[in-house]
């Protein structure tokens, strides 16, 4: 009995947490696959680099700093936690729901960063690949900043352009600003390390157990 109460508590805070965070956490995800396919698209075609190409790439790098800027939503988690019924529903709902949401947001952006190094390795450029990979880290933090404190769209740069350079330069000319992204490119720099770390680690593992059931057969 006490492990069914325990089940349907749990049950509980997972559809209490989809209710009330399931729209803007799909919608968030939603954005931060979108540079994901676009680098798929993009860095994986062998025709030359046309017109369109470049408006792809131009799209793309308006994109990308939605898929890290998924970890600046844990603003909303305490709240969360103090809305739970209890630790448990803390434990077993609220916090797998955030680190789901912010693990698809690195997923999206570790692949969309590696199409992009191995497009590089394929056309003779292997060797900027690391400082691509710092500078993109970079440009995606002060894009971050600028998603989160200007509130600014991926696509307002194209809908309202004059706008949009006045809410950069006023967040960007604000005191705090050159810290700020100081510490989102360092949490940039540090998850997708781990998601990096995590995916080869999968892959070594899946690797080894298909030798290992090669070996048994």
């Amino acid at each position: 009995m006490v492990g069914m109460e325990a089940l349907t508590v749990v049950a509980r805070g997972l559809v209490e947490v989809a209710a009330e965070n399931g729209r803007w956490m799909t919608w968030n995800l939603a954005l931060a696959v979108v540079p994901a396919a676009l680098a798929v698209v993009l860095f994986r075609y062998r025709g030359q680099r046309s017109a369109v190409w470049w408006a792809g790439a131009a799209l793309f790098t308006l994109f990308l700093p939605n898929a890290p800027y998924v970890v600046t939503d844990l603003v909303h988690l305490r709240d969360d936690v103090l809305r739970a019924d209890s630790d448990l529903v803390v434990i077993t709902a609220v916090l797998p729901a955030y680190a789901a949401f912010i693990a698809g947001g690195f997923a999206a952006y570790g692949l969309a960063v590696g199409e992009m190094g191995r497009y590089l390795t394929r056309i003779g450029l292997g060797g900027w690949r690391g400082p691509a990979e710092v500078a993109t880290h970079a440009v995606c933090a002060v894009g971050v900043l600028l998603g989160r404190v200007a509130r600014l769209n991926s696509w307002e740069p194209m809908t309202e352009p004059h706008g949009t350079a006045e809410r950069v330069v006023l967040t960007l000319s604000w005191r705090g600003a050159p810290l700020a992204v100081l510490v989102t490119f360092a949490v940039i720099w540090v998850c997708h390390g781990a998601t990096r770390a995590l995916v080869r680690h999968g892959v070594a593992a899946s690797g080894s157990t298909a030798a290992f059931l090669r070996r048994m057969a």
